[in-house]
């Protein structure tokens, strides 16, 4: 399924492989090849067709604009690999000025994270799944999908939903 894929990863997370894509790029922010989100990425229109921010999105305080910035960057086949540090535990996400918690972030997301980000308007289907992280073994952050392509969406739902270590906990899916 991710063989074909022109794939971007903004930081490290050692769940996914390299080799699952046809090409592959790493940003590691402040790194040799780091990507602010804060700023316009320079990147050409339809670069990517896997963009995975685990744990990411939430430290941006113009958070939109940052995922504008990535569907813009993205092709038609685009797929959206997200994980919030919220784990998705409230209905209504928070958002503020300043960095806040532990960790200085901006936005605690809840399940209204589609809404705040536009998604069904944008005509991104969504695949919300429960399972151990295959490193660490956490299941407290859901993993989350945005599919640009209806069949994309059944694909992984299909997938997904016959792992007996996953569980889909939302699928939202839209017309192509």
């Amino acid at each position: 399924m991710l063989a074909s894929r022109r794939a971007l990863q903004i930081s490290p997370d050692p769940s996914l492989d390299q080799g699952w894509f046809r090409n592959y790029e790493l940003s590691e922010y402040g790194g040799e090849n780091s990507i602010d989100l804060e700023k316009p990425i320079d990147r050409p229109e339809s670069s990517y067709d896997f963009i995975s921010l685990s744990l990411v999105i939430e430290f941006v305080r113009e958070d939109r604009k940052a995922f504008d910035e990535l569907l813009r960057i993205g092709s038609d086949e685009l797929i959206v690999h997200l994980t919030f540090t919220s784990g998705l535990k409230e209905t209504d996400s928070r958002h503020t000025e300043e960095p806040t918690g532990d960790y200085g972030t901006y936005h605690d997301y809840g399940w209204d994270f589609d809404q705040w980000f536009g998604t069904k308007e944008r005509g991104l289907s969504i695949l919300v799944i429960d399972m151990p992280d295959p490193v660490t073994g956490d299941a407290s952050h859901p993993f989350c999908f945005l599919f640009r392509q209806r069949s994309d969406a059944e694909e992984f739902h299909a997938v997904f939903d016959a792992d007996p270590h996953a569980t889909v906990r939302s699928y939202t899916l839209l017309p192509d």
